[in-house]
């Protein structure tokens, strides 16, 4: 899902999250010290203590988290946590097309977003 399209719907993400009413911040996310570089493709910054890390994902069935990705996943929340010296609770969001695959990876996400949630 192309990170543009998550930022114009911003509102409709927060809806999904059910924090319309919390005042956030909101921007993608690099990492300056680790090499590789890790991104998030979008941190929700909330006011109430809360942090959601989102990762954007097309698919044109559900998405699903392999263990490579998973071992990826948990990477870029603790680079993340220690970088930032985080000390927020992390809710881990995915935004995707049509929804998450359930197995033993998926437990990963707190939260998913799919498409009929931004345009439905």
């Amino acid at each position: 899902m192309p990170r543009t399209t998550c930022f114009t719907h911003i509102a409709s993400i927060k809806r999904a999250l059910g924090i319309t009413g919390v005042r956030t911040n909101q921007a993608p996310w690099r990492s300056k010290m680790s090499d590789p570089a890790v991104q998030l493709d979008l941190v929700i910054d909330r006011a109430d203590r809360v942090i959601n890390l989102c990762e954007m994902k097309f698919s044109i069935n559900d998405f699903e988290v392999t263990k490579k990705y998973d071992a990826e996943l948990r990477n870029k929340v603790a680079t993340f946590i220690e970088e930032t010296k985080c000390r927020k609770s992390i809710y881990t969001t995915l935004v995707t097309t049509f929804g998450l695959k359930r197995n033993i990876y998926s437990g990963f996400f707190q939260n998913v977003i799919t498409m009929d949630d931004l345009f439905g």
